[in-house]
């Protein structure tokens, strides 16, 4: 009778959470709050700050509910309570696990979409057009991987957005430090178009390129190591699904020494994987173009809207 009251409740939070999500929505062009728990919610749920990619948001949406269902129907197969939680752990860890190669590709295709996109406008800024048109007509040609990000930013600007708020926008969805170095120089000559502007756009796209160049290698050179990891969990997964369907194999976990001594095999397994992946991750470099909000300045440009910014334009026109 306890373990349906336990299945029950499970049943119905998961219910209710997959309610809220539903009538919320997600959206993966929405990059998250600009607060730093959300910030840090939002990395630890995608796996990566910036805008999510659409093939994760997907699969978020069918690891949620697998998780939650996938949680009391073990529990009732093996007769072990922890499975309640072990399952979840692998819905999530495993496509965690064998697709740690997928936010560092997503971020070196990225970059080179960003250097594709550098070198166009460098090239239109040459003919003599003004910069912000020369995004908006970025956005017919736009690399496919940052098609979405940059019709955004033309559609800001579109909006009679600042210049300068709707770059700094297009620098936090894609949350790269490279990224900010190009758009750094957007922003700072936002107001002059000339052919130096063009130059150093043209620089930069190189610049980025050879670092596309340099991360790819560096990532082929991973992958061995990834590939090792893979076919070890693999083989143990595989035993552990395999010796499930043997109750006298189970039996020994369904009792509170077996569930304690089961819980710190799981704690210690995923502890050994997760510290092998941190050895084989990228860690991003600190950003340029994130507000600091240790300043007043920093405060003040993350709080204010576009609003606020086109009426803090006229006197600064007004100064110069």
């Amino acid at each position: 009778m306890m373990l349906l009251f336990v299945l029950c409740g499970l049943m119905v939070t998961g219910g209710l959470i997959a309610l809220a999500v539903g009538l919320r929505g997600t959206d993966p062009a929405d990059g998250p709050a600009d607060n730093p728990l959300a910030t840090r919610a939002h990395t630890l749920w995608y796996g990566a700050p910036g805008t999510a990619a659409p093939r994760l948001v997907r699969l978020r949406r069918v690891q949620l509910p697998l998780a939650l269902a996938g949680a009391p129907l073990g529990w009732l197969f093996t007769g072990i309570p922890l499975t309640a939680l072990l399952v979840p752990v692998g819905v999530f860890g495993l496509p965690w696990l064998f697709d740690a190669t997928r936010s560092d590709t997503h971020r070196i295709e990225r970059l080179e979409a960003l250097a594709e996109w550098t070198q166009r406008i460098a090239d239109v800024l040459l003919l003599g057009v003004g910069l912000n048109q020369a995004i908006v007509t970025s956005r017919r040609t736009a690399p496919a991987a940052l098609e979405s990000e940059i019709a955004e930013l033309a559609a800001r600007l579109q909006s009679r957005w600042r210049p300068e708020d709707a770059l700094r926008a297009f620098a936090d969805s894609l949350a790269d430090s490279t990224s900010d170095k190009v758009l750094a120089a957007l922003v700072l000559r936002s107001g002059d178009s000339g052919p130096g502007l063009a130059r150093a756009l043209a620089d930069l796209a190189d610049s980025v390129r050879e670092e596309v160049r340099q991360r790819r290698a560096i990532e082929a050179d991973r992958a061995k190591h990834r590939t090792t990891i893979r076919w070890l969990v693999g083989i143990i997964v595989l035993v552990i699904v395999v010796g499930s369907f043997n109750s006298g194999y189970t039996a020994p976990y369904s009792t509170f020494v077996g569930q304690v001594v089961l819980a710190v095999l799981a704690a210690a397994f995923v502890a050994v994987i997760a510290w092998m992946r941190a050895l084989a991750s990228h860690p991003p470099l600190p950003r340029l173009l994130e507000p600091d909000r240790r300043s007043k300045a920093g405060r003040l440009a993350a709080d204010a809207g576009p609003d606020a910014a086109e009426q803090s334009d006229v006197p600064a026109k007004e100064f110069r």
